[in-house]
């Protein structure tokens, strides 16, 4: 695949083993100069070992791949700050580059019940702070997903897990601002907002958010409604990427069946003019200069991870690996899929 420029990807997943040679021919089928392949941990008990398996990815990389772990939850609720702390503590011992959180996903902010910006994260993120130790933060979800007759058809074959306008979930705008809490109380907090923050459908609020929290960055992960978003509002939202490309980086949130066609489309809407659909949604390229490409390409993933991969400690990660196994066992939570998990973790570690 052709490259007018140097490209680095900061959001990629291996939810499984199956994927994990997956994505290592991914990555060099498309050729990246650098990844980020982020745990899903913490998504559900069913990938445990998720943080394990991005070890081995990063591993097997020849240097070109950096892993970021994610925290282990209880079914509901959240951990204690303590042992919150104690995680990311481990995870920076075992070698990871940063941490992958989803607590802003509605489904995943109803399971734990608490704000984001709740003090019982505050020990996580000062020392994330402290040791400057970034964070890719999924938060909100599109602003469609709270109104049932607005959502896409493949979201609504998906029902209620990602319908949120039942009564139950916060509004989209409670789970945004509580995020931004998080920003003032631990102001040196580098951080990533994937899929544009949801806010491509407000172009003076991102702008506000870049002004107000200048370690802020987004990634242009689809989905693929914010590219709508752009092209209806074209030449503002086109300025906005040129004025502030040092703030947006690559992502994909690959792996998935169909990689290949969401890298094309995300190229073109970044190179081209072209007016195309992209996954049920009407795009248009924004036919960015050079300088914007480069830095949303390359230069703002070094910038945000300027030091080649920490060294990971394999003793270790296989101790750790180990310990999971007994929190796959406690009574009436995880079960069999968590220890299948964490089995085929260690095995791509070992393999």
């Amino acid at each position: 695949m052709y490259y007018r420029y140097p490209i680095s990807d900061v959001h990629i997943h291996a939810p499984h083993r199956a994927f994990a040679e997956e994505t290592l021919d991914m990555v060099r089928e498309l050729g990246y100069q650098k990844f980020v392949v982020l745990s899903c941990a913490s998504l559900s008990p069913e990938f445990m070992g998720n943080n394990i398996l991005c070890a081995a990815v990063k591993l097997k990389s020849s240097g070109r791949g950096y892993a970021f772990a994610a925290v282990h939850y209880p079914e509901t609720g959240t951990p204690g700050p303590e042992e919150m702390l104690a995680q990311a503590v481990l995870y920076h011992e075992l070698g990871f580059d940063g941490i992958k959180m989803m607590d802003g996903k509605p489904n995943i902010r109803l399971r734990t019940g608490v704000p984001l910006d709740d003090p019982v994260y505050d020990p996580l993120f000062s020392f994330m702070e402290q040791e400057d130790m970034p964070l890719l933060y999924h938060v909100n979800d599109p602003v469609e997903f709270w109104t049932w007759d607005l959502m896409p058809q493949w979201a609504q074959a998906l029902g209620d897990r990602v319908f949120y306008g039942d009564g139950r979930y916060p509004s989209k705008q409670q789970i945004e601002d509580e995020a931004l809490g998080i920003l003032n109380k631990h102001p040196k907090l580098r951080v990533i907002f994937p899929h544009f923050f949801f806010t491509a459908i407000n172009r003076e609020r991102t702008k506000q958010i870049f002004d107000t929290w200048p370690n802020v960055s987004y990634d242009i992960t689809p989905g693929w409604e914010m590219f709508e978003s752009f092209a209806q509002d074209y030449e503002p939202w086109r300025q906005f990427f040129i004025d502030h490309s040092h703030r947006i980086l690559f992502g994909t949130d690959t792996i998935s069946d169909h990689w290949r066609e969401t890298v094309s489309c995300l190229r073109r809407v970044m190179e081209t003019s072209e007016e195309f659909t992209a996954f049920e949604e009407k795009c248009r390229g924004l036919a960015l200069d050079g300088e914007a490409l480069k830095d949303i390409y390359q230069h703002n993933f070094d910038r945000y991870l300027p030091k080649p991969p920490r060294p990971m400690n394999l003793a270790g990660l296989w101790d750790y690996g180990q310990s999971l196994y007994f929190r796959a066992a406690a009574p009436g939570q995880y079960g069999q899929k968590a220890a299948v998990n964490i089995g085929e973790a260690l095995a791509a570690l070992e393999s």
